[in-house]
């Protein structure tokens, strides 16, 4: 790695700005996530914004400590993003001055560069080897005398130049050495309060917690694709409110797969070469398959807040009375609930297809749309566990999933799905004559 600082010799503040910048962004959209949920939760418990056997039923099923949960974890992580915009304004100060003491010090080795040829050629001068040399005549002799003197003046000048220019470029170096100890000590600092503020989130033992956060930033990805996929099966077997419930995840947890997997440069780079430069390999198959597939899986939650909003706007429209926006999100929140129960309650077109003229047609059409689902679990669970466990990583599974993955999106998920996204357009349509 190349040196920063080359004429300190050493770097006094190592960190990268960006990445603490970047992870800083990240756990603040994450606490406001989870502020989100916990207002979410906090409605829905109340009973003021959506009531009836549903509405019961969902808070008979929702964990009593999942509101505090929720709470708590919200401010443990915007403590953690406080302190690391902190630290990236504290960061970035170091470094700067790390980068002015290294500019000193490139000045300050040039002049004791020059310093050290100036005493090399006052130590090369002739007239000093005029000393205890004899002389026939006075004259001859102050002559000598006062050649030596002038060459020994210009020797020791020369040499105190050196001295004083070693002694400028060792305070330099000492005064990085205590921006060292400074950011040393001010990153420990750091470090204790993101603890502190994600104790009730880390286990007990020190530097675990540490490490799940960077693995979980490496592969959020991946992790957010499989909890999709697994809430999208956890959908179709539960029913009622708990099943609905896990509909609105699956789409949400799309979405933030969607925009975590775009936002990786290599991802873009790969799709863009295999558009502009025909490099349809593995990873560019890989990537667009899970593109397609966040898509698909954005489109129960898109479409039942599209017509969500749109009941909202239209029984507004037709309300006598004004309503506050209390009442406005109310309305929007029961009416996206109540399209959501009607979309994950929807009819599989290609799923009726195929299982028209079995015996049972309903339970047939489960048991392909669970399979399916099952099969994107799977994936999604494998393409988490090797990031987990290396040894797992195999280029034949790898493609294997990618073709089961992209065998789903352009049949019963694009089928399903776009059936959802028509029936969407419809209700819209409708609405705007």
């Amino acid at each position: 790695m190349t040196q920063p600082y080359p004429h300190l010799g050493f770097n006094p503040a190592p960190g990268n700005v960006a990445a603490v910048s970047a992870l800083k962004s990240k756990l603040t959209s994450s606490a406001e996530t989870l502020a989100n949920a916990h207002r979410l939760v906090q409605q829905l418990q109340s009973g003021n914004s959506w009531e009836g056997d549903a509405a019961t039923a969902f808070r008979e099923e929702l964990d009593g400590a999942l509101p505090d949960n929720l709470k708590k974890a919200h401010t443990s992580l915007l403590k953690a993003a406080t302190a690391l915009d902190s630290w990236s304004r504290a960061l970035h100060g170091y470094q700067g001055d790390a980068k002015s003491l290294d500019n000193e010090a490139k000045a300050a080795q040039d002049k004791l560069d020059a310093a050290q040829d100036r005493e090399k050629n006052a130590s090369s001068n002739p007239d000093l080897k005029l000393a205890h040399q004899t002389f026939d005549d006075d004259a001859s002799l102050q002559n000598a005398q006062a050649r030596l003197d002038k060459a020994t003046t210009a020797l020791n000048d020369a040499r105190d130049a050196v001295t004083d220019a070693q002694d400028h470029l060792s305070s330099i170096k000492r005064r990085a050495h205590d921006l060292e100890a400074e950011h040393s000590s001010a990153a420990g600092k750091k470090a204790t309060l993101i603890r502190d503020a994600t104790d009730k989130l880390a286990p007990e033992e020190p530097g675990w917690f540490d490490k799940a956060m960077d693995w979980l930033d490496d592969n959020l990805t991946d992790v957010l694709g499989t909890v999709a996929a697994i809430a999208g099966l956890l959908a179709l077997i539960l029913s009622g409110p708990v099943g609905v419930a896990f509909l609105l995840v699956a789409a949400t947890a799309s979405a933030a797969t969607l925009a975590s997997r775009l936002s990786n440069p290599a991802v873009v780079a790969s799709l863009k070469d295999g558009f502009t430069k025909g490099e349809f390999d593995a990873d560019f198959w890989s990537n667009a398959v899970g593109v397609a597939g966040d898509t698909l899986g954005m489109v129960p939650g898109v479409g039942a807040v599209a017509r969500g909003v749109n009941g909202a706007v239209r029984s507004a429209g037709a309300a006598s009375e004004a309503l506050s926006l209390t009442d406005h999100l109310a309305s929007a929140g029961s009416k996206t609930w109540l399209a959501a129960n009607r979309i994950a309650g929807a009819e599989n077109p290609l799923t009726a297809w195929v299982v028209k003229g079995a015996a049972n047609p309903e339970r047939a059409g489960q048991m392909i749309d669970v399979g399916v689902a099952g099969a994107g679990a799977a994936t999604g669970t494998y393409g988490t566990a090797k990031d987990l466990i290396d040894a797992l990583d195999n280029d034949t599974v790898n493609n294997v999933g990618t073709g089961m993955d992209g065998a789903r999106a352009g049949s019963f998920d694009g089928a399903g799905n776009g059936a959802t996204a028509l029936k969407t357009l419809k209700v819209l349509l409708n609405a705007s004559h």
